[in-house]
């Protein structure tokens, strides 16, 4: 058993274990947001050095490419603006100025849990089970009932945002830990 120790003028043991372990409520996110990166220049694409659906980190390089024809003839490094998922990426060995040569999908969402009973949640930070597996959700801030929170969902932003479009039941865990005990009781009880 798990204790929080207290001291204010003398000692208090309070047990963890009563603290709620999860939150039930309904759970409703925006659409992802979108990043481009569009030609400045007419050139030959010279490197792709990223994939389709390939988690890039802000400043990673996507594309490479050669100027020309204009007055500062050089190689045009593309760098992510954030951290994404590559969702589009030009193929074309030619590209024309204006023209998109990377999209990416931010793995952020932004949305709104309202738990159950009007359960107050004073953890900074939940966890939400997917796919197997735990991802966090900040939370915000907290205003009459409704907890705004930002979920890092990586590759399964897309899947997560059309799931949860419209308010949907959900369970947000305290820990990652808890997370992973629900997944081990629900797999051990479809056996």
């Amino acid at each position: 058993m798990k204790f929080l120790v207290c001291i204010i003028g003398g000692l208090v043991l309070i047990s963890t274990e009563a603290w709620p372990q999860s939150f039930v409520g309904k759970l409703t996110v925006g659409a992802p947001r979108h990043q481009y990166h569009f030609a400045t220049s007419s050139g030959k694409a010279l490197d792709h050095l990223v994939k389709l659906d390939q988690i890039v980190s802000k400043g990673e390089p996507l594309l490479r490419y050669q100027e020309v024809g204009s007055t500062k003839e050089g190689v045009r490094l593309i760098l992510a603006g954030s951290q994404g998922v590559v969702t589009e990426l030009n193929s074309s060995t030619w590209v024309a100025k204006g023209e998109l040569l990377a999209k990416l999908l931010t793995p952020k969402l932004l949305g709104i849990f309202e738990p159950e009973h009007g359960a107050a949640v004073t953890a900074r930070a939940l966890w939400f089970c997917h796919a197997g597996s735990e991802f966090e959700v900040r939370v915000s801030y907290e205003s009459r009932g409704k907890v705004f929170v930002t979920l890092h969902m990586n590759e399964y932003v897309i899947e997560v945002s059309e799931l949860f479009k419209n308010e949907k039941n959900a369970t947000l865990y305290t820990s990652p830990a808890q997370c992973r005990k629900q997944r081990d009781v629900s797999l051990g009880a479809g056996k």
